[in-house]
């Protein structure tokens, strides 16, 4: 099914739209040339001639369905893979669990509707069916029985970002398609970025596109193509003789189309008299408003119950293909325009979700910048945006424990009125149908919007101060962002002693975003603060009930690194700067667990990071590896020794005051390692005065104490060498070590370097263990951030395989870590929590042993799966 599934992504992804709209005959465009030009991307492992081999296979077989006419049409290759993948059950789309990977592979790039839509039209088209529900859940299930009655007994939501976890595509695209004439200049913010969308085409007849201009044809499209469907004759209004016509044959460039630049605004006023004459009217508030005129008057009521924001798109698609499969010859004209629709759409999706097949956290940041580009603030469609991600989750799955990240603020009154917003916004009836029927929400099978609580995430932003000589010695690393964190921790504390609605719904603290930006050091202090807050109880006197609930804390660590080493020490920085303990929990963490051998050999041996990190990185795995008791690879040991010394005196030895007594002096790789200890300070308490004992530089006042990272494994005597306090200064205070340290090394990974760091990531992994921090763990936001390209790879069952595994030295020699399953950015990554679970359950279902045969059966892994559920639970910072 692999050259199928190849041949639907290239034919309804790959394919140049603009090229279809000039030739307008399927078999003028899609044609050898054609195909062959667009496969050598899509087939790179076949020769040109097996390539040809492929149209071959389409032409007399994929193109044609099983009936009298044999009739040929691109469109009926979706058929051949729905047959085998999809089924319906209760109205809605669920996909044969033994072929949930094939489906995931495909339907991540071409978008879920596309295949869905076309199912249900060419199976309705066969039993002359009427249908009137589409609004089925955003991303469909699994047909596995034996997985949804487990998880029908309650799952935790321990990592999901309230902002990546809207549907971001589909809300835009409907925006887009009703508003063509208002994105002018997010257009413009979007294609002055890179295009994500990395597709390779050998056509000499390949010109620059202008995204815009391609979404402005496929808005004239989608209205002219329901115009038809719908019998709707549209005139402009000073010539009722005159049909409104662009052509859409020219280059798609502001120059080539300049004639729909031109008749943007007819076009938009076309699509005006749509929303007034057919869409759907909802209350938004004190306003009414229609969110899509493919959405009907005339909807059934159940679609308004579920996930009615996708009903007008997908009827729309429903419609075209239910005419093609039927093959209505009056249809035909228009197979080409409807193609052409299908690939523009697919083409913008590419710039929202992502489905570039890059890796590392800077790709996925690019993505997570767009998701509100179309979305504005207070619009229907940013509420639908918010109010979808939580409601469609809890709608379509049994959640026990709902934990909703968000952005802090800098003051009490902002976060206040910002939660306040959220609730608002996340209230069921935000949007609502104008109509009498619409849905009592209060029996719906949902609960209140109390069932979400708030973990608010600092952002982790890079230092952008420019290390001038003068200003660096008053300025630490990253000022302008340590001063943010701790208005925004003063404004958590305000609210937490003042208002006990809100300080009810917010249980813990987090950092995100990109870990080359920020490291846990930056936020020590902000962490200590919140996770050590007592509430001074001034106003128990007017509250109905005295509670209080110690803030809890995770931290986004180990997810993107240079190094496996680095991303094992921004862990171990979490729990020493950030004093991180039984109950809290760290996101991602795949450091911890990612197979050393195939990270390194991912990366061919060699990694390209900047100097201080490599510096940090060898003294940090020096003493790890004195720590644990690692004996092997002695002479790889006296290297990273060597290395230390060298890298020590290019940034930082060379670079001392020459008329500094610390000039000549030599600083041993454990001085240097006990100046790293110091990071979760506040670096002002060694600004000057180091002989000055530290204690004595601070005052009483709760935040001033939290200046300090008193825990037991910093010992007094770090803080009163003189040496350590030298270097911790330096670090921060230096410009030369700091320019000197953004300087990229290129480090040659040998085999001995590659043991040692499996010896420590090992020795790691029980030491987080014997601590109780749980780790969330994020499958498909992993896999397509990571360098693991198989589900079954991801180091969740490293952390754990209690059930899983059947050796008992296997089990003994795991750590048994507390994982969960979680979603991270779910319509970022067009997944689902339930899909979490189906995806790992599947990946696993299909793991070989040594001898090929299947190495866990479906009961072992659904034992498993029960236990990381329960896990979940009892992550929860709900009940902390």
């Amino acid at each position: 099914m692999d050259n199928l599934r190849k041949s639907i992504r290239l034919l309804f992804t790959n394919y140049c739209s603009d090229k279809i709209l000039k030739l307008k005959n399927e078999e003028q465009y899609i044609c050898k040339q054609n195909f062959l030009e667009n496969g050598f991307h899509s087939f790179s492992n076949y020769s040109l001639d097996e390539i040809s081999n492929v149209f071959v296979k389409l032409e007399n077989d994929w193109f044609l369905i099983n009936d009298k006419t044999k009739s040929k049409s691109v469109f009926n290759i979706l058929t051949h893979f729905n047959s085998k993948i999809l089924v319906e059950e209760n109205l809605e789309p669920f996909v044969v669990f033994e072929h949930l990977l094939k489906w995931r592979d495909l339907s991540y790039y071409v978008g879920e509707d596309l295949l869905t839509c076309s199912h249900f039209a060419y199976s309705d088209t066969i039993s002359q069916r009427e249908r009137d529900f589409f609004s089925w859940r955003p991303t469909s299930f699994s047909n596995n029985k034996q997985l949804r009655i487990l998880l029908k007994k309650g799952i935790a939501e321990n990592h999901f970002h309230l902002k990546g976890s809207g549907p971001v595509f589909d809300l835009s695209w409907i925006n887009i398609m009703n508003n063509v004439n208002k994105f002018e200049n997010e257009f413009t913010n979007l294609e002055a970025e890179i295009s994500l969308f990395t597709k390779i085409s050998n056509s000499s007849e390949t010109s620059r596109k202008s995204l815009k201009i391609l979404v402005y044809k496929a808005a004239y499209i989608r209205l002219k193509l329901f115009n038809f469907l719908n019998n709707i004759d549209q005139y402009v209004e000073d010539d009722k003789n005159k049909e409104f016509k662009i052509d859409l044959s020219k280059d798609s460039n502001p120059t080539d189309s300049h004639d729909l630049v031109i008749k943007l605004n007819e076009l938009n006023r076309e699509i005006s008299l749509n929303k007034k004459d057919c869409g759907h009217r909802f209350k938004h508030f004190k306003s009414i408003e229609v969110i899509d005129y493919a959405i009907p008057k005339n909807i059934h009521k159940q679609n308004l119950e579920n996930s009615y924001i996708f009903y007008g798109e997908r009827k729309f698609l429903y419609d075209c293909f239910k005419k093609i499969f039927n093959k209505e010859s009056d249809f035909k004209k228009f197979h080409y325009l409807f193609h052409s629709y299908l690939l523009i759409k697919a083409q913008f999706r590419a710039e929202l979700i992502q489905i570039n097949d890059k890796v590392g956290f800077g790709n996925f940041s690019k993505y997570q910048d767009r998701k509100e580009f179309f979305l504005s603030d207070k619009s229907i469609y940013h509420t639908a945006f918010v109010n979808l991600a939580v409601h469609d989750t809890l709608i379509h799955s049994k959640i026990k424990s709902f934990e909703v990240r968000i952005a802090p603020k800098e003051s009490y009154i902002d976060l206040t009125k910002s939660i306040k917003s959220y609730n608002t916004v996340l209230t069921k009836n935000a949007i609502e149908s104008e109509k009498e029927f619409s849905p009592d929400f209060n029996n719906l099978n949902i609960v209140s919007t109390q069932q979400h609580f708030y973990t608010i995430h600092y952002i982790k932003k890079e230092d952008k101060f420019k290390n001038s000589t003068i200003s660096s010695y008053v300025t630490c690393r990253h000022f302008k962002l340590r001063k943010e964190i701790k208005k925004q921790s003063i404004a958590i504390r305000n609210l937490r002693e003042s208002n006990q609605q809100y300080s009810e719904l917010i249980r813990g603290i987090d950092a995100a975003s990109s870990e080359f930006a920020a490291s846990p050091e930056v936020f020590a202090q902000g962490f200590r603060y919140l996770k050590n807050h007592n509430l001074k109880g001034t106003l128990n006197h007017l509250k109905e009930k005295i509670s209080e609930h110690k803030m809890s804390a995770t931290y986004h660590a180990g997810e993107d690194f240079y190094d496996v080493v680095d991303g094992l020490r921004a862990i171990d920085e979490c729990v020493l700067f950030l004093n991180l303990n039984q109950g809290d929990r760290i996101g991602h963490a795949l450091a911890l667990g990612v197979d050393v051998k195939e990270y390194y050999e991912f990366k061919k041996y060699k990694l390209m990071l900047p100097k201080q990190t490599v510096l940090d990185n060898t003294v940090w795995l020096l003493a790890k590896i004195r720590k644990y008791g690692i004996s092997i690879c002695r002479n790889e040991v006296n290297r990273l020794e060597r290395l230390y010394e060298v890298l020590f005196y290019e940034l930082y030895q060379q670079n001392f005051d020459n008329d500094s007594s610390f000039k000549k002096k030599y600083f041993h790789q454990t001085i240097y390692f006990d100046s790293w200890k110091l990071r979760g300070d506040d670096p002002y308490l060694y600004l000057d005065n180091l002989e000055e004992e530290v204690y004595n530089k601070i005052n009483l006042t709760y935040w001033e104490r939290c200046r300090i990272n008193e825990i037991p494994s910093i010992v007094k005597n770090v803080r009163s060498n003189v040496d350590v306090k030298f270097l911790y200064q330096q670090y921060h205070f230096n410009s030369d070590i700091k320019k000197q340290g953004k300087m990229i090394k290129q480090l040659e990974i040998s085999h001995d370097y590659i043991l040692l760091v499996e010896a420590v990531q090992k020795s790691m992994m029980h030491a987080i263990a014997s601590l109780n921090i749980g780790i969330e763990c994020n499958p498909t936001s992993n896999y397509l951030i990571g360098t693991f390209k198989r589900y079954a790879k991801h180091p969740i069952t490293k952390f754990f395989n209690l059930g899983l595994e059947m050796d008992h030295s296997v089990v003994k020699d795991c750590p048994q870590l507390s994982v969960s399953i979680n979603t991270d950015d779910q319509g970022i990554f067009s997944t689902s929590l339930e899909n979490e679970y189906a995806l790992m359950a599947i990946a696993l279902e299909k793991e070989k042993d040594e001898f090929g045969k299947p190495k866990y059966n479906s009961k072992m892994i659904s034992d498993w799966l029960d236990k990381v559920r329960q896990m979940g639970i009892e992550q929860s910072f709900k009940e902390s």
